[in-house]
């Protein structure tokens, strides 16, 4: 690839250009379990790799919500597939599209085509949170109702219970979805204005890497895109019948119809049951139960990756260990009914206060919580520490004919992590300091100051 020798000078400067995907969105990108990209971008990236003199690293992010923050913080340069928005245009720059992906609706097969979106009416509608797509098409269509969702497949249950009227999105990844999970009683029902017109998004700070990056599109060939699309996509889409042949065909295919009609009703009750089960599985290996919080398994994965990322990036990472005061003192008046009540109301106040995306909230066990957040000075977070207690101080729980208040002591500690701490060293720490919070009348919290000496002196 012809590069200017201002643009050759700068990658090598620069040495390397780290980029970030959604890591849960196939056909188009994904992480796989054993953290290699896959998908679309992932051939792309083959591609753009053999025409640059430095290699492209992936910064890994637990959710696309999380790859926008880290573009907008600027620790990756660049994002592989994302569409154009008035408030990404705020930090990112854009190359001209080189992948436009239809905007389709999801329906009940049952349900007739749909041609124009006057049709919709006032029933509800499926989104997915953080998409470009959810951005435009709520300043396209105000009078539409959506309900934003976290993931397609979250919606496409959503539209099967009846919960929603239909699900939009792109082509690709609701057909990928269908296809996937051999979903016969949910269609493709039509297609929709507003096509995703998908770019590679880079750092406005740095100009050149936009430069760059609309070389690289421009020397994608008609032949290259083609087989990508070929291997990743495929997807019927709903279009008006033939009805003449379709009168030919039925007048045979009556009494075969009559054979399978029970088969296909229990193909159907199956697959929906197989997309509950993968929904339930999914959110039930990583949530408590009670409070709907990540629990202590979701933890033992996400810390570590914290500390890495912090450590790697030199961004402070505050880990906040958290005990509800007298709890077992107040489950023996209440009852076991009103302590859980706390422990929810609790688990809300939690989430009301830190719900920053990169925040982690955890039910460590029992009355214990955790709280990790990553780029937040250990001022700023002394000063939202105590919001929160003070907070759920001046709360009231109340259940059936009883009502209590109780408080909180936190321990925690907030710093850039050195090289070699773990996961159990800074959870020590963190208890360490709620030891501390304890002995000083509990209701407050504690900060771990000497945690960074005593991790080098072990």
């Amino acid at each position: 690839m012809a590069l200017t020798d201002a643009q050759r000078h700068y990658l090598q400067t620069k040495q390397k250009l780290r980029y970030c995907i959604d890591p849960a969105w196939p056909p188009f990108e994904s992480i796989d379990a054993q953290g290699r990209h896959s998908g679309m971008s992932a051939d792309y990236v083959r591609f753009f790799q053999s025409q640059l003199p430095v290699p492209l690293e992936l910064l890994p992010t637990a959710s696309w919500p999380d790859s926008l923050l880290a573009a907008q913080q600027r620790r990756c340069d660049l994002l592989l597939l994302a569409m154009a928005t008035p408030s990404r245009s705020q930090f990112l720059n854009f190359t001209r599209p080189y992948l436009v992906i239809p905007s389709v609706i999801v329906t009940k097969t049952e349900h007739r085509r749909v041609k124009s979106v006057a049709e919709l009416g006032d029933a509800l509608y499926g989104i997915r949170r953080g998409f470009g797509f959810a951005e435009l098409y709520r300043q396209l269509h105000p009078t539409l109702k959506f309900v934003e969702v976290q993931s397609y497949e979250e919606g496409l249950l959503m539209v099967q219970s009846g919960q929603l009227a239909g699900m939009f999105g792109n082509m690709g990844s609701l057909g990928y979805l269908l296809q996937q999970y051999k979903i016969t009683n949910l269609k493709i029902a039509g297609r929709l204005p507003g096509d995703s017109e998908l770019s590679i998004a880079s750092r406005d700070d740095e100009p050149f890497i936009n430069k760059i990056s609309q070389l690289l599109i421009e020397r994608i060939g008609p032949a290259l895109q083609q087989q990508i699309n070929n291997q990743w996509l495929s997807v019927r889409m709903e279009t008006e019948p033939d009805y003449q042949l379709l009168a030919w065909v039925s007048l045979g295919a009556v009494s075969i119809l009559a054979v399978l009609s029970w088969a296909y009703l229990k193909v159907r009750r199956l697959n929906r049951q197989l997309l509950q089960a993968n929904v339930r599985l999914a959110q039930q290996s990583q949530r408590d139960s009670l409070t709907g919080l990540y629990n202590r398994k979701c933890l033992d994965d996400k810390l570590p990756a914290c500390l890495l990322l912090c450590q790697r990036e030199q961004l402070p990472l505050t880990l906040a260990l958290m005990d509800l005061d007298h709890f077992k003192q107040l489950n023996d008046v209440h009852g076991h009914l009103f302590g859980d009540e706390c422990l929810r109301q609790f688990a809300g106040t939690l989430q009301q206060h830190f719900q920053r995306p990169t925040d982690v909230l955890v039910r460590f066990g029992g009355e214990e919580f955790v709280m990790i957040s990553v780029g937040v000075a250990d001022q700023e977070m002394a000063q939202l520490l105590q919001r929160f207690i003070k907070d759920l101080a001046a709360q009231k729980v109340m259940l059936e004919q009883q009502q209590s208040h109780y408080t909180v002591s936190i321990g925690w500690l907030c710093q850039v992590p050195s090289s070699g701490q773990t996961a159990a060293q800074w959870l020590a720490a963190a208890d360490t300091a709620l030891y501390q919070a304890k002995a000083q009348g509990r209701n407050g919290a504690v900060q771990n100051r000497t945690f960074s000496l005593l991790a080098t002196n072990l």
